[in-house]
């Protein structure tokens, strides 16, 4: 087998370790999971509290922006937070359209409870990885960011393919 043979083998293993972490990691992240209040809720819903509790006054626009979804998407993801009792919403200050949002009591106990189960991950993986965590961190990151412009480049030449 040719070099450049074995490197394309290696590009197709490569392409399938990813579809394989990838499929693991949304199969965990789209499990709704308790964070100490009565509903369960999904990672988009507990990303929001999030959002709005590192931004909180942050309106409806500046939030889908923040998710890069639209703001019909968000509205609705809001509408079911506030019935919850997780987000409140209040009218802007002199501009009673702009919606802007905060977190209630319920809210901040979500928040605190999934900051803490990112506090115990993160624990984890420094166990997992012990003295090299930070290497691995940095070469990770720097890794993932040249492969995501490969992935920009194969979209933009999406044509050829």
């Amino acid at each position: 087998m040719s070099g450049n043979q074995e490197r394309e083998k290696k590009f197709h293993r490569m392409n399938d370790v990813i579809m394989d972490l990838a499929k693991v990691y949304m199969r965990w992240h789209d499990e709704k999971q308790d964070f100490g209040v009565e509903e369960t809720l999904r990672r988009e819903e507990i990303h929001t509290i999030q959002a709005i509790g590192n931004n909180e006054g942050i309106n409806i626009t500046e939030l889908a922006s923040m998710f890069k979804v639209t703001k019909p998407t968000i509205s609705a993801r809001i509408g079911k937070l506030a019935s919850a009792g997780l987000v409140e919403k209040k009218s802007g200050f002199g501009n009673n359209k702009e919606v802007l949002l905060f977190l209630t009591a319920k809210g901040w106990i979500a928040y605190g409870n999934h900051e803490e189960k990112h506090h115990k991950l993160f624990e984890v993986f420094e166990q997992h990885f012990g003295d090299d965590a930070e290497y691995f961190l940095d070469s990770f990151m720097h890794d993932l960011s040249r492969f995501s412009l490969f992935l920009s480049d194969v979209k933009q030449r999406r044509e050829g393919f």
